[in-house]
């Protein structure tokens, strides 16, 4: 017969019987049983005190799960319920409700000052039951008009929008209550080669994608339309312009990242990034409790433009004033700003980027030029307190 995973034979044994044991007194034999008998119950308490131990455990480490900021004042916790690993059609099913569709029209004005209106498309995650989308900066940067499809088709436009170019990430809230919003995952567990799904609206008119992928590679640095991202989840997704805000999903049904760029130029087509979850929901709540990112540089503390070479203007970068009143210096109007931190910049961009690289209360060394004779000054860094 088959016991305990292994095979077992019956023999009959050829070792001479044992002689006859005495019988137990009927007083021992009731001792015996009530030994029995308190050892099963005690074995009973002690087995439902560990199980109850266990539950009390587990329930402390599923308290510990992602708060969503749903107000300015109110929090409200997206725990996560999920246990077991899924198919793409399971996780498809479950989550394609706090995926959402996001149009924007923007106008441009002719030298005769005739309105052009231009409109683009996009995706975005529900992250609170009240409202708030997450979606890519790019989607929505410089519209003027912004508005949401829910996957039931019902339509919102935007109350307001606030996003950080830094990251690409922005944050949209339509008036509406008791939506669908996505279970939050954790994108620091996230493996390369795991496979993941993404659901977007590709090309403006194909909502409710579902495209099946991996996870390529974690922690990449890429340049994109000249805008340099940091720690991307690199996708195996073949995505497509209209999925950018949308959604990476792994096969709990958690989501672990927000799409932000898909395959271009040296990048070729079959390859996408996406901005890991535990950051856009860091940027996210502070773009919707502070209106603006903690821990952000002031990069424009200094009135900085550049100037095209000329008969009298050497080309660069120069210093016109300054933006925050709580900044002083002893810079002067037209003073050319040599270098920032021991990196030479002819740019506002070059100026930015220098500078979006140190930390806020950082203090860093400005050389520059007046008349042909150089200068340094200190400028200690600051937290932006506004947004893109």
């Amino acid at each position: 017969m088959y016991n305990n995973h292994r095979y077992s034979y019956e023999v009959r044994s050829r070792v001479p019987r044992v002689p006859t044991v005495k019988r137990m007194s009927p007083v021992a034999v009731v001792f015996l049983v009530l030994f029995i008998l308190g050892s099963c119950i005690g074995s009973g308490f002690l087995g439902a005190h560990l199980v109850s131990k266990n539950s009390a455990s587990n329930n402390v480490q599923n308290a510990q799960t992602t708060v969503i900021y749903r107000d300015n004042t109110d929090r409200a916790e997206n725990l996560s319920s999920v246990t077991e690993i899924k198919t793409p059609e399971q996780v498809a099913k479950e989550v394609k409700q706090s995926i959402v569709e996001i149009y924007t029209e923007s106008a441009t004005y002719s030298t005769r000052g005739t309105a052009l209106v231009s409109g683009g498309a996009g995706s975005g995650v529900i992250v609170a039951t009240d409202g708030y989308i997450l979606t890519a900066y790019h989607v929505v940067e410089d519209a003027e008009q912004v508005k949401v499809r829910l996957y039931n088709g019902d339509e919102y436009n935007a109350e307001w929008v606030k996003g950080d170019k830094l990251t690409d990430i922005a944050v949209v809230k339509i008036n509406a209550k008791t939506l669908n919003s996505a279970t939050v995952g954790d994108s620091d567990k996230l493996l390369s080669g795991q496979e993941i799904i993404a659901i977007g609206n590709p090309f403006g008119s194909l909502g409710g994608t579902v495209t099946c992928g991996n996870v390529s590679a974690l922690n990449r640095s890429v340049t994109i339309g000249g805008k340099r991202l940091e720690n991307l989840v690199q996708l195996s997704c073949p995505l497509n312009s209209g999925d950018s805000g949308g959604g990476i999903f792994d096969m709990y049904g958690a989501l672990v990242g927000i799409i932000n760029a898909r395959g271009v130029g040296e990048y070729g087509n079959n390859i996408a990034f996406a901005s890991p979850v535990n950051e856009t929901m860091k940027i996210g709540v502070d773009l919707i409790t502070l209106g603006y990112v903690k821990g952000r540089v002031n990069t424009q503390m200094f009135d900085v433009r550049e100037i095209n070479n000329s008969a009298t203007t050497m080309a660069g970068l120069y210093y016109f004033g300054v933006n925050d009143q709580n900044v002083h210096t002893t810079l002067v109007k037209n003073d050319y700003i040599v270098s920032v931190a021991g990196v030479e910049v002819a740019t506002v961009e070059e100026w930015e980027n220098v500078l979006n690289s140190k930390k806020v209360g950082d203090t860093v060394e400005i050389v520059y030029r007046r008349q042909g004779i150089e200068g340094t000054v200190r400028l200690v860094l600051t937290n932006r307190t506004d947004c893109d």
